[in-house]
């Protein structure tokens, strides 16, 4: 059983990575327009490789690893409510 203190911890850890990987995924389209395509996929793959590696690590910092799916709501909620302030300040 998780203490409630550490799942907290966890779901706005989890937000706050969705909302970060939502800014980064813009600012790496943004300026991989100028690649071609192989170089892109490769680029890609090291950005989403880091920021899962930076994942669960912070997950390992604050709760020994335990994940739940919450966790992966939260990652989508916050990756998710990004877009929604983007599309909402572009107006």
């Amino acid at each position: 059983m998780i203490s409630l203190n550490i799942q907290l911890k966890l779901i706005i850890f989890s937000f706050i990575f969705g909302f970060f990987f939502s800014v980064l995924i813009e600012w790496f389209n943004k300026k991989s327009k100028k690649y071609k395509t192989y170089l892109k996929v490769i680029l890609s793959f090291l950005l989403i490789f880091i920021m899962s590696l930076l994942y669960f690590i912070g997950i390992q910092k604050i709760s020994n690893s335990i994940f739940h799916i919450y966790n992966i709501l939260c990652i989508v909620i916050g990756y998710i409510l990004y877009d929604v302030i983007a599309k909402y300040n572009k107006k």
